[in-house]
């Protein structure tokens, strides 16, 4: 029986490293770790209750005790892009136009979490979760892929697949009856791709908007490592009636995607941003459970994400330069998505309805991290949602198995304006659905 299950988490884990994962979003990060913290619109720090709630604040080990956690979720994210020229605008000699759905709407995102007691005060664990990720894929009439108008017959997709793999490797120190604390080594893989960005180096090479032509687009699927740390600290009081959590990540970082070092500021840097945050949990009879986490990501401290785009750089307007080449993608100063650091609000409920049924639901709020003039760059990234809706449930099946599952709902949320640089006129939206199950062995 070991022996299968720990090939099951093997296999959960391998299969976490091959699977997409598009625009998860809290920016680009997911709204929480594990299912039963998705059904409470993702709080975590200081609600746990599986092994996966590790990845949220390791110090939640002390509470889970010995088990293993094993689930998917098939996300649903529906994204759509559109540029335009007003004429009211002016003239502009690029004339950019067309849009439309990005294709590929279904992706799976599988979970893995196990925890081991090692004795009354300490407890390990190891988890394997989605961090995010982005994913556009766009065909037909295409807005980024300029040489087309000449050259008709090239590729006519335009997209970027980004994905992000934590596997945090944790341990939880009972400090006393009511105090934990916790400690993470976070483990990362990432993997980029982009598709059909013809555009950006206008006119064969006469519009230097890259430094290096030759590693911007079309380089096929590119890996980057690396490693960061996440503390975390959890503490009862009032007879546990109120539970306080509070968790810090460093900034993960992450080998360079060489491949894409004419894309990416840096040379193709990418790292996982340093993100914080604190939470509560309520528990005002033993049945009910009221929780809040509040976080922040800092999307601005990395030169790739947080770099403005072409709004943010002299000289490109209508004529085709840039008049410090600084600003080229690809460079220290290189310009970016634009992204300003992101604050998420997260309420979740939870209910047990009887010894076998828990009930949760939950909201998630984060507004958009994409200002409206830096619009041009995020057709490729459309991370704009910003209202998360979510229910879920776990049915106890025997003393040793549970079966938890959960629906979130992201409303849909566009932005638009025109007056961006290049393209004149620019419309970006989205909305998301996920449908998660996991199974949990308890020891």
């Amino acid at each position: 029986m070991l022996f299968n299950r720990n090939i099951l988490g093997l296999a959960a884990v391998a299969s976490m490293a091959m699977s997409p994962v598009a625009f998860a979003t809290n920016g680009y990060f997911l709204p929480g770790f594990g299912i039963r913290s998705m059904g409470m619109g993702g709080v975590g720090i200081a609600s746990g209750a599986d092994a996966i709630s590790a990845a949220a604040n390791p110090a939640n080990l002390s509470k889970v005790g010995k088990r293993m956690d094993v689930g998917v979720t098939i996300f649903n994210p529906e994204r759509s892009s559109e540029v335009w020229d007003d004429p009211s605008n002016g003239a502009n000699p690029f004339q950019f136009s067309g849009g439309g759905d990005s294709k590929h709407r279904f992706f799976p995102m599988p979970e893995f979490g196990m925890s081991r007691v090692y004795n009354s005060d300490i407890t390990f664990g190891f988890a394997a979760v989605g961090n995010g990720g982005m994913n556009t894929t766009y065909k037909g009439d295409n807005f980024f892929n300029y040489k087309l108008l000449s050259t008709p017959g090239q590729d006519t997709t335009v997209g970027v697949d980004l994905i992000q793999l934590l596997m945090p490797l944790s341990a939880s120190f009972k400090v006393s009856e009511t105090q934990s604390v916790g400690a993470s080594v976070v483990f990362a893989v990432q993997r980029f791709g982009a598709r059909g960005l013809g555009a950006f180096p206008l006119f064969d090479g006469s519009f230097p908007i890259t430094a290096d032509p030759n590693h911007l687009t079309n380089k096929g699927f590119d890996w980057s490592y690396g490693a960061g740390m996440k503390l975390g600290w959890l503490g009862d009081f009032f007879d546990k009636k109120l539970t306080v959590g509070a968790a810090y990540g460093t900034k993960t970082y992450m080998t360079n995607f060489d491949k894409y070092k004419g894309l990416f500021a840096e040379q193709g840097d990418f790292d996982i941003p340093e993100n914080f945050g604190i939470g509560l949990a309520i528990r005002p009879n033993d049945q009910l459970t009221v929780a809040l986490d509040v976080t922040r990501i800092m999307y601005s401290n990395v030169a790739s994400v947080g770099n403005p785009g072409m709004n943010g750089v002299p000289g490109i307007g209508g004529v085709p330069s840039i008049s410090d080449a600084t600003y080229e993608l690809g460079n220290d100063e290189g310009m970016g998505f634009g992204w300003s650091d992101q604050t998420i609000y997260k309420l979740g409920v939870e209910y047990m309805m009887n010894d076998k049924l828990t009930l949760r639901a939950g909201y998630n709020y984060g507004k958009s991290p994409v200002a409206d003039d830096q619009l041009t760059f995020n057709t490729l990234a459309p991370a704009v949602v910003e209202k998360h809706y979510s229910v879920g449930f776990t049915y106890k099946m025997r003393k040793d198995l549970e079966i938890s599952g959960n629906y979130m709902h992201a409303a849909s949320h566009t932005q638009q304006a025109c007056g961006q640089n290049i393209v004149d006129c620019v419309k970006i939206g989205m909305h998301q659905n996920y449908l998660g199950l996991s199974a949990s062995w308890l020891y």
